[in-house]
This record gives C-alpha cells, sequence and structure tokens, in this order.
C-alpha cells in the first residue's frame, strides 16, 4: 500500500465488452459489378413500397380485396385448415389524416375477450343469463359481465384447437360486419369496462404493399461473418422468429441447417389458391405465395448477424402473409415457455383507435411476469407513417424501422416517437426459398426460378427488425450478458434521426 492509500499493485483492467462493428464483421459479400446489378432490384423495391400518385393505394387495395374473395370462396370447401377470412375496416380517423387504404384488417365476426389467467374453462353462463347482467351478477368481474352481453348478442365461444396459453376468449357471429362489430366492442367496453376487442388480422409488412417481391441476388453465396473465429462466445443464446414457418428442406449449403423444421412449423409455400377440379380439392398453382419464404428470409438474416446463436421459428402467419392477433399472442407466450432469449416478429397491424390489441397486452404481461428478461423486437411497418404499428409501438417492445444503405430515412418505412431504433432495410439479402417467384416488370406479370440453395434481395422493415435481435444475441454471446444490457451496448453511442431513433448499421443492405 502506498503512502496515499492506493493500491501498489494495479488490479487487471476488465476486458473491453465486445461491439458491432459492421463493415469490419458484416462486410459486402458482392463486388462491385454485383452491387451495381442488385441496386437497381433495391430501387424497384423500394419504389414499390414508397406511396405515390393519385391514388396510392389502389393497387395493394386491390390485392387485398382479390385475397378476401379468393378466400371467401374456400368456405365452400369446408376445409380441415380453412384460411383466416377477414374484413376491412376503414380507419375513421380525423380529415386532415392521411389515407390509409385498406391496411387495417380484422377477423371476419371474432371479438376477443381478455379474462385472468386463472379463470375456469368450463362452460359459459348459462344462456338464460346471458345478455341481462342482473342483481344477481352486481359482484361479477368485468370479463364475466362482457361474456354475459356477448352470448346475449348472439356471439358463440370458439375453443382452440390447439393448447391454447393466451389468457383470451374467442367469440364469433355471423353476419357481422366490422363496423358492426365495432359498435359492440365500443358499447360492451363502456357498460362494462372489460377488455373487449377486434380481433386483427396481423400481416407480414409486404402483404399491404405492393410489387416489394424478394428476387434473385447478384451475390453468388453469401457467407457467416468471421467474428465468432476472433471473438469467443461465452453464452448460449436462443432467438425465436415468429413467422410463415421455415423452409430449408432442399438446402445444401449447411445455412438454417440447425433450425429444427416439422410438421408444425415448416412453410408449405404454395398453398393459394384453392381450386375444386372435378371434385377433387386442389391447392396451389405451382408459384411461390405472396409471402412464401418470408421466414426463412428472416431466420437468414438472424443466422447472418448471429452465427452461433440458436435460431427456433414458429408458424403463425400463413404463406399469403396473414395471421391473427390472437394466434400471434399464444405464440409469443409459447416461446418464451419454451426458453427463447430474444424473440423476433416482423410482422404488426396498425388499429383502429392507434391502441394495441388486446391479444398482444395479454400476451406481453403475461410474459413479463413469468420471463421478464426476454427480449421482444418487432418491425415497425412498411406505411410509411407515423401512425403506431403493434407490436413494434408497444411499451418493453423494440420498434424498428429502415434505413437505406446509405444510413438515411427510407422513405416508405413508419416512424415516429414509438421507434427505437433503425437498420438497412433497402436491399437486404439473406436465405430464400426453392420455388417459382411471381414478380411485376414493366407492368407485366413475370416469373424467376429460386433453386435448392437460393439467397434472394428483398426490402422492408421485415428485415430490418432480426438485424437488432441478431446484434442483441451477439452481443448476449460475446460479452456474457442478458438481452437487457446487450441491447444497451448496441444502441450506446450511436447517431439518432428524428422518428427513426437510433442509427444501428449492420447488414450492408443494397
Amino acid at each position: 500500500m502506498t503512502t496515499d492509500a492506493t493500491a501498489s499493485t494495479p488490479e487487471p483492467g476488465r476486458p473491453q465488452a465486445a461491439a458491432i462493428h459492421s463493415e469490419e464483421d458484416y462486410p459486402d459479400p458482392r463486388n462491385d459489378l454485383q452491387r451495381q446489378d442488385d441496386e437497381s432490384i433495391g430501387a424497384e423495391q423500394s419504389g414499390a413500397l414508397t406511396d405515390t400518385g393519385p391514388d396510392p393505394h389502389r393497387l395493394v387495395d386491390e390485392i387485398i380485396a382479390g385475397i378476401q374473395a379468393e378466400r371467401r370462396e374456400t368456405r365452400r370447401f369446408h376445409l380441415a385448415n380453412p384460411p383466416i377470412q377477414f374484413d376491412v375496416l376503414p380507419r375513421h380517423g380525423l380529415p386532415d389524416e392521411p389515407d390509409l387504404g385498406d391496411t387495417i384488417l380484422v377477423a371476419s365476426g371474432e371479438l376477443l375477450l381478455r379474462v385472468p389467467a386463472d379463470a375456469e374453462t368450463g362452460p359459459d353462463t348459462d344462456a338464460d343469463t346471458a345478455g341481462r347482467p342482473g342483481a344477481a351478477d352486481e359482484a361479477a368481474p368485468p370479463w364475466r359481465l362482457a361474456q354475459n352481453l356477448l352470448l346475449g348478442r348472439g356471439y358463440t365461444r370458439v375453443t382452440a384447437d390447439f393448447h391454447q396459453i393466451l389468457p383470451v376468449r374467442k367469440y364469433v357471429i355471423a353476419d357481422r360486419g366490422a363496423d358492426q362489430l365495432l359498435v359492440d366492442r365500443d358499447e360492451i367496453r363502456a357498460e362494462t369496462g372489460a377488455e373487449v376487442d377486434l380481433n386483427y388480422v396481423v400481416t407480414a409488412g409486404h402483404l399491404v404493399k405492393a410489387d416489394d417481391y424478394p428476387r434473385k441476388t447478384a451475390a453468388h453465396r453469401c457467407y457467416s461473418p468471421e467474428w465468432i473465429r476472433r471473438h469467443p462466445v461465452t453464452r448460449k443464446v436462443t432467438v425465436a422468429v415468429i413467422d410463415t414457418g421455415i423452409n430449408h428442406e432442399s438446402r445444401t449449403d449447411g445455412w438454417l441447417a440447425a433450425i429444427p423444421e416439422g410438421t408444425d412449423n415448416i412453410d408449405p409455400l404454395d398453398v393459394f389458391p384453392v381450386r375444386d377440379v372435378n371434385g377433387q380439392i386442389h391447392r396451389g398453382d405451382h408459384l411461390l405465395d405472396l409471402s412464401a419464404g418470408h421466414g426463412t428470409f428472416v431466420a437468414g438474416v438472424v443466422e447472418q448477424v448471429a452465427p452461433a446463436c440458436t435460431i427456433v421459428v414458429y408458424r403463425d402467419v400463413d404463406t399469403q402473409g396473414m395471421g391473427t392477433s390472437d394466434d400471434v399472442g399464444n405464440a409469443i407466450i409459447q416461446a418464451a415457455d419454451d426458453g427463447a432469449d430474444i424473440i423476433n416478429l416482423s410482422l404488426g397491424t396498425m388499429t383502429v383507435d392507434n391502441l394495441p390489441p388486446v391479444a398482444f397486452t395479454a400476451a406481453l404481461d403475461t410474459v413479463a411476469a413469468a420471463h421478464p428478461d426476454v427480449l421482444i423486437v418487432a418491425s415497425a411497418g412498411n406505411t410509411g407513417l407515423e401512425a403506431p404499428m403493434f407490436p413494434a409501438a408497444m411499451k418493453g417492445v423494440v420498434g424498428v424501422g429502415a434505413l437505406a444503405a446509405n444510413l438515411t430515412p427510407a422513405p416508405w418505412s413508419n416512424h415516429g416517437f414509438w421507434v427505437n431504433c433503425s437498420a438497412v432495410g433497402v436491399g437486404v439479402i439473406s436465405t430464400f426459398v426453392d420455388g417459382v417467384e411471381p414478380h411485376t416488370d414493366a407492368g407485366a406479370i413475370v416469373t424467376e426460378q429460386f433453386g435448392p440453395d437460393a439467397w434472394a434481395i428483398w426490402s422492408g422493415t421485415s428485415f430490418s427488425a432480426p438485424q437488432i435481435a441478431g446484434a442483441v444475441a451477439q452481443l448476449c454471446q460475446l460479452n456474457d450478458v442478458g438481452p437487457a444490457v446487450a441491447l444497451g451496448q448496441l444502441l450506446a453511442g450511436r447517431p439518432t434521426l428524428p422518428g427513426f431513433g437510433f442509427v444501428i448499421p449492420i447488414l450492408p443492405g443494397t
């Protein structure tokens, strides 16, 4: 000990935390000529995502109307796993608010009711008391009163045909349009104070925009970053991807091979249209559906950024990019229960009142109580608006916007105070699936063949979010810290953009 009471032998310094260095750790695998070829595709995709012209939503609205009509036609087939039926809900905003087009979709005839996690699972209240909360019901909890009113209005409770862990009940009624569902919801809310809501249709961002199709990249192949060779991994981390599922059955290059693939999470790729041919039901048309391969692409982004993490994929969105808020909410809880450290959601929905759907609030509350260390990352959406997208805009969720390759805001990315950070979302390269992809070229529909070890280029906040999820996983592994600390390390010292949060360059984009 010295005379000034300081130690004569200094303590060894703690090792400096590893950080994300995009150009060093995630170099662009393309040469200049290949990158130039891809730039035109990235520009086309970005242009398709940007609302322009006197009627910017016309094409998107037509696509949605076509999907809706096609799905209604399938009802006559009495399929074992029928596709989601949905209605379009006009967003009743202020006169000076921008036209959003047909971007708010709700499951046809369905309302959700949040119940306590320990609510009994037996039959509902007897029909003779339904709809009139009399003196005997004065002490009943709000959810019970709401249930009685739903039954009294002709709704029927639907029990899930899978393991339901979300504390939400579903009620369905025939021949009730979206506007009337909204009236029922608001009246029952006002009378009981219960958490009643629409069952919003959650979409992969691609669905509600026009020609942002995955295309072949000029890169011959991509590769894992060299980071793992330079930095030892000290912690096991699991990233859950809730999406369209995974399909790597034809890959021989080793990518995605460690991700479990089974009947419950495989992306079937070609399901629509459903047709009756001489009395036989035929699914598909030998072309990839609108969002086929979306989950495979997202999982590949995570693997590129964090090649040593464990990735698990859940299928809760169909091949046209549609899921329901209760199914996705259930998957969020399931992923956390299964041990996920980080959950990526490259999907979302806007709502009629800019409030989060009850299925998501119930799911996040459940996860926060049982698994408080789980980090949820979600894409901000591709409508170019400040209107919140859920779950990205929810408290406790990392909302991720999109940037161009030069780190300026992508014009089609949602933005606002609720966006925490942004990564490159224009011209991202990742793993894709084997199949024939239709896309629009000069107004005509053309096809492009993807082979067994396919890589594609795609644009959207769907592909910004998994970069953040992967980067957090990478820092967890390298620095032996939890997701919350790793997120802080990722954001520390980064510049910010108004409405886009922290700027986090990771994959190069185009």
